[in-house]
């Protein structure tokens, strides 16, 4: 134990050093960065070049998984990386050079860079620097990318596709177990990194930049939601009812309905599929009022126990209240990809439709 101690503190001393370095070094990470970022495979090639020069066993090791179709993990690799302190290691295969920020008229070089021109700026690949990146930058999501634009490669082999994909998620699963990133740091990045290929990114601006004020002043509204699935005991609230649906159907009508929505649920298998029926009956006149999307679930469960499309009482809740609430999604509306809740989508749209035209005749 004191040992582990001992351990985690020399590499905490370790990580302040890197960081104290990027600090005092910002224009030759930024360019560093900044080349990572748009997925150059210069630097790439030059790490793997060091590596293989100075462990060679850790490269031979990325180059049988790499090339193992039955290795779905990387886990081999990245075991022995831990066990070898490749991170410490690095230091002794780079040499320190003398960064060349040297520059005749900065201005020239930003008003270059805004209008799409890169600065010539040469830069060295050192320990320092590119510990900075591994440790500080945003590594881990340049890998990605970088994997990504791989895939995207028209002559790649169908094998290095499909590991192209396993080593994404590898790297996401080694960023989140060694507490680098969180699952919410994944979701906003491919929110964001979505955003910029359909062109929306001023709606998805607007979504984050509303989830994080909403979570820093704890002002954020109770969705509708949360209020379908939360039985407040409060006085004069109706208890929800545990009753099959044909109970709240018309009388002279209940079992066409009734098979109506058998047919429908078997074809239609998705929550929110499931759910849109909901929002229809409670459209219709019925014999019993439908209070809330817990007491549809259970009417639903009750009504059809033999259907094995059927989604659980639970699944079938949590779809009400999602298609009741007011969270929005990047989502087909109006034949264009816009910023909307679930039931304003065009296909649930055209469901719900269909829904009230058909249980409308029978009834």
């Amino acid at each position: 134990m004191m040992k582990d101690k001992e351990n985690k503190e020399k590499f905490e001393v370790f990580k302040a050093g890197i960081l104290k370095w990027k600090n005092e070094h910002r224009e030759e990470y930024n360019e560093f960065a900044r080349i990572m970022t748009n997925c150059d495979e210069t630097f790439y090639y030059q790490i793997f070049k060091a590596v293989s020069g100075q462990m060679r066993h850790i490269a031979r090791e990325w180059e049988l998984t790499w090339g193992d179709d039955g290795d779905e993990t990387f886990d081999s690799f990245f075991i022995l990386v831990s066990k070898e302190n490749l991170p410490q290691k690095i230091d002794e295969m780079f040499s320190m050079p003398v960064p060349d920020t040297e520059r005749k008229n900065r201005w020239n070089d930003i008003v270059r860079r805004i209008i799409g021109m890169k600065p010539k700026m040469k830069v060295r690949l050192s320990a320092p620097l590119l510990l900075s990146w591994l440790f500080y930058g945003k590594s881990f999501e340049s890998m990605v990318a970088m994997l990504d634009k791989q895939m995207s490669n028209p002559h790649i082999e169908r094998i290095d596709r499909m590991k192209c994909s396993l080593a994404s998620k590898s790297i996401i699963a080694v960023s989140v177990k060694g507490g680098y990133r969180t699952k919410e740091d994944w979701e906003r990045y491919f929110s964001m990194e979505k955003a910029n290929k359909d062109d929306t990114t001023c709606e998805w601006a607007l979504q984050d930049a509303m989830k994080d004020i909403d979570a820093k002043t704890g002002t954020a509204p109770l969705t509708e939601a949360a209020k379908e699935n939360v039985q407040h005991l409060t006085p004069g609230r109706k208890k929800s009812k545990a009753c099959p649906l044909i109970d709240y159907l018309p009388a002279d009508s209940g079992e066409a309905i009734i098979s109506y929505i058998r047919k429908y649920i078997t074809t239609h298998q998705s929550g929110i599929q499931q759910a849109l029926p909901y929002f229809v009956l409670k459209e219709m006149p019925l014999r019993l009022p439908l209070l809330n999307g817990v007491e549809y679930a259970t009417a639903m469960t009750r009504q059809f126990p033999d259907v094995s499309e059927l989604l659980s009482e639970h699944s079938l809740r949590q779809a009400v209240g999602k298609l009741a609430g007011t969270e929005t999604q990047l989502l087909e509306k109006d034949s264009k990809k816009l910023m909307c809740r679930y039931i304003e989508s065009d296909a649930n749209q055209k469901l719900l439709e269909e829904l009230r035209n058909d249980i409308g005749k029978i009834i």
